[in-house]
């Protein structure tokens, strides 16, 4: 697999890299003058040949060839509302969410979360959790990470990850109605997606309330109660399975 780094403002020609990205080419990965990788930029999904010209751990400079639209890119918007999760499950949850397709993660305030996130302490993981995606992203050979928002209410999450048209679906313990036949449903009709989860405790009744007032609808995965974090893996994944030919 192609080594990849991204480039913001990708565009033909000479030009530094940022620190981050010549500390991976340059000290990570020890590419030096003459090496090759894919440069990719994020916002305007192209990349480029790119061939190292200086080799630095701060500054690299690079040469850059012709853009064109990137190769590997999500076919299906969909989106996911997290609710805050304790420990390091965000973490996990966005690196595994990119591997898998999102084009949107939307971290969430919910009743029962053990975890509270406030002001600065909540842009900062935030900034962590851009940054775990985009890591993903070059990793996985994708050139659009997903954006990630947050922490925001649980309503205004749900609003936020509502794309127009999207299949909207809620997923929680005490529903009846299974996922699977309108999840294929909206994807034999290529719709956008949008996946609700709760925290550690779960949501509550007027959570789930709230939820189906804004066209999510309670869904089950069946009668094993699984783990916050295996629930975003586990409904990406049927996405993911099922899109791919």
């Amino acid at each position: 697999m192609s080594v990849r780094a991204p480039v913001a403002k990708l565009a033909s020609g000479e030009r530094t890299l940022s620190a981050e990205s010549s500390q991976y080419l340059c000290r990570v990965l020890r590419l030096r003058e003459g090496e090759r990788f894919v440069a990719f930029d994020p916002e305007s999904r192209t990349e480029a040949e790119a061939t190292i010209v200086e080799a630095s751990g701060s500054a690299a400079r690079v040469t850059i060839g012709e853009c064109h639209a990137a190769s590997v890119v999500a076919e299906t918007p969909v989106a996911l509302v997290y609710g805050l999760a304790k420990g390091d499950k965000v973490d996990g949850v966005v690196r595994d969410a990119t591997e898998l397709g999102a084009t949107r993660i939307v971290i969430a305030r919910t009743t029962r979360a053990v975890a509270k996130l406030e002001g600065e302490r909540a842009g900062t993981k935030v900034d962590r959790w851009r940054r775990i995606a985009e890591q993903a992203a070059r990793q996985c050979g994708r050139a659009d990470p997903p954006v990630v928002d947050g922490v925001l209410g649980w309503r205004e999450a749900l609003e936020v990850a509502s794309h127009e048209g999207a299949a909207r679906f809620c997923l929680w313990e005490n529903a009846t109605e299974p996922l699977a036949p309108l999840l294929r449903a909206a994807l034999d009709r290529a719709a956008p997606i949008s996946f609700a989860i709760g925290p550690e405790g779960g949501l509550t009744g007027s959570e789930v309330e709230e939820a189906r007032v804004l066209g999510y609808a309670p869904v089950s995965l069946g009668r094993f109660i699984l783990r916050t974090e295996t629930v975003a893996a586990a409904v990406l994944g049927a996405v993911r399975i099922l899109t791919v030919p």
